[in-house]
């Protein structure tokens, strides 16, 4: 493939056209999912009815959160034990870029769309300035990640798998006077850029993601002239093509990819189940939407059965006017009527109870389906004691955990591309902070004659298990204090034999910080602060009313509570006609959780 040659080129733009007409369904799938996302009350091109029950917001919601909740950590690994010193600081220069919002926030994106399609993340580096050496300019660059929406992407949809593409790219927005003054671009192709019209759909005449908030309106004003083009990477030839609007057009720019050893050149792909035989995937949405939409569809079914739900009074035509004095009465009046049974109180609509069973059943099949939402998402007990709930929870983390893999294999890939951007920088030296006992902290930077020493594929990036997760105060706590009651208690009379020992008061301080006790340190203190005049503390005794000493008896007596299923299960089979156990009904009026 030589996109310079008029034939290839079109070949090429021929395939782009045509994968992208296949990615439409996709794309529109997509975008409903989105609109089921943002419901019915956050723009005007949102869901075209209520959304009630929003479960698709509460399952993407609680998944990004197992997934990808906090930025990742990376450990740098190297079998050469003469580059581990550059190895450590690059550890410490790529955890200290990690802490940049922007990549976390690319990360975070790609999770979520990985859950209505697919996550795409593209790692580059964009010039920041210019710099002057021995006479010559140099551009100064800098590694980012940023996201791609499905709208802007193409990839060859006849490989049978994702592997196999020819070619994938993606679609950008760059203002028209920068594109014009690209001196990288072809000047006779540049030259002739046209701005854009504020395009709100795709050229199949789908409409795009952000038609969601903007509106569907095919002409928006920008404050400066736009352009958008096209960048493709074709993996067998190693070539990026910037591409123009305009098919006749030669190409903008073609170069050779000089950056890391990916298979997709600069971009990189998430997803969760693959579809044999096909480059797409079946993204968690697809499975989700069918019992979102019946949820849904029930609850306002049930809704308008309530809304026409009334009482009214209804009489014979020759006890009219008992039955009008009867409505004129007020609360306690006393009145005079020939027939006292002159009115009957009728009651029409209502909820179905059989179709209000079916919607609690739905929301169950619905979690379930899901991998358990209400156990993921703490959002109740789901049994009777914490141990079969930490059961059941290690049951649902077999799906959770499969996921995890995936978006830390992601992360690890997109981070190594990252690294590489970093490593390659001819001029950046980058801040690193090191430890040294028993020196401490010890501020240097890694530096480009270090980088230029050996080969940056001798280090290997790890992403740090479980940096991604969410850790709350209580799990930390938690661990702590099973790693003292299982490991450093027992092996305490070992540990002082090779000259360890036990912190106390550290540990006193992460208690108190990790169960928001801070007047835990307040109540022990260091022995030389103690009141001599108080003496040692003694435990209270009480004395009883006949002057005998009282002690007291705490009995545990476990009465389980009802569990939100538990609950429902029974609600379900009252509702539908079915006869629950006394047992059941008492449970079911229990707090949930005991």
């Amino acid at each position: 493939m030589n996109p310079n040659k008029a034939e290839d080129l079109q070949r090429l733009r021929r395939a782009m056209d045509n994968s992208r007409r296949k990615l439409e369904p996709f794309r529109t799938r997509h975008k409903e999912a989105l609109e089921q996302y943002v419901g019915v009350y956050y723009s005007d091109d949102g869901a075209k009815q209520p959304v009630y029950v929003n479960l698709m917001e509460l399952a993407s919601q609680i998944y990004e959160r197992q997934l990808a909740a906090r930025p990742p950590k990376v450990l740098v690994r190297t079998h050469d034990k003469t580059i581990r010193p550059y190895g450590v600081k690059l550890e410490h220069a790529m955890n200290r870029q990690l802490k940049d919002f922007k990549v976390h926030r690319s990360l975070r994106r790609a999770v979520k769309s990985s859950l209505f399609s697919m996550g795409i993340l593209k790692v580059g580096t964009q010039v920041i300035g210019n710099y002057a050496e021995d006479g010559f300019d140099f551009q100064k660059t800098r590694a980012y990640v940023s996201d791609v929406l499905l709208d802007d992407w193409v990839h060859d949809m006849t490989a049978h798998v994702p592997e196999a593409i020819d070619f994938c790219g993606h679609r950008f927005r760059m203002d028209l006077d920068e594109a014009r003054n690209e001196k990288t671009f072809v000047k006779s192709v540049r030259e002739n850029l046209r701005p854009m019209e504020g395009l709100n759909f795709n050229e199949s005449g789908d409409e795009r993601v952000n038609v969601i908030s903007q509106g569907a309106s095919r002409y928006e004003g920008f404050l400066t002239d736009k352009i958008e083009l096209w960048e493709i990477y074709l993996p067998k030839d190693k070539l990026v093509v910037t591409l123009g609007p305009n098919e006749d057009d030669k190409p903008l720019k073609v170069v050779e990819w000089d950056g890391p050893p990916n298979q997709l050149g600069p971009y990189h792909l998430l997803w969760f189940s693959e579809v044999p035989g096909n480059a797409m995937p079946l993204a968690p949405a697809m499975l989700w939407r069918g019992m979102h939409d019946v949820a849904n569809g029930l609850f306002r079914k049930l809704v308008r059965e309530a809304q026409r739900y009334k009482v009214v009074g209804l009489t014979r035509g020759v006890d009219s006017e008992d039955a009008e004095r009867i409505r004129q009465a007020s609360d306690g009046d006393i009145i005079g009527v020939d027939n006292p049974d002159a009115v009957q109180e009728k009651m029409f609509g209502g909820l179905d109870q059989r179709n209000f069973a079916f919607m609690l059943q739905v929301k169950q099949l619905f979690s379930w389906q899901a991998g358990n939402l209400d156990l993921l998402g703490g959002l109740g007990a789901q049994s009777q004691t914490a141990t079969q709930d930490q059961m059941l929870m290690s049951s649902a983390n077999q799906r959770i955990a499969g996921m995890q893999d995936e978006v830390r294999l992601f992360t690890k890939k997109v981070i190594t591309d990252l690294g590489f951007h970093v490593w390659q920088d001819p001029v950046e030296s980058y801040p690193v902070t090191l430890d040294f006992e028993p020196m401490g902290a010890v501020d240097t930077f890694l530096t480009p004659e270090e980088r230029e020493s050996h080969d940056y594929l001798l280090h290997e990036m790890e992403v740090e298990p479980y940096s991604m997760q969410f850790t709350s105060p209580e799990q930390r706590l938690q661990k702590i204090h099973q790693i003292m009651q299982g490991v450093v208690l027992p092996l305490q009379p070992f540990m002082a034999e090779q000259g360890l020992g036990v912190d106390y008061k550290a540990l006193l301080e992460a208690y108190s910080r990790y169960s928001d006790l801070p007047e835990l340190k307040d109540i022990i203190v260091g022995l030389d602060d103690l009141d001599p005049a108080r003496g040692p503390e003694q435990p209270e005794q009480r004395q009883s009313p006949q002057g005998g000493t009282t002690h007291r008896v705490n009995e545990r007596i476990s009465r389980p509570g009802a569990t939100p299923g538990g609950a429902e299960d029974t609600l379900i089979n009252t509702l539908m006609g079915g006869n629950s156990q006394p047992s059941e009904m008492s449970a079911m009026a229990r707090s949930m959780g005991g």
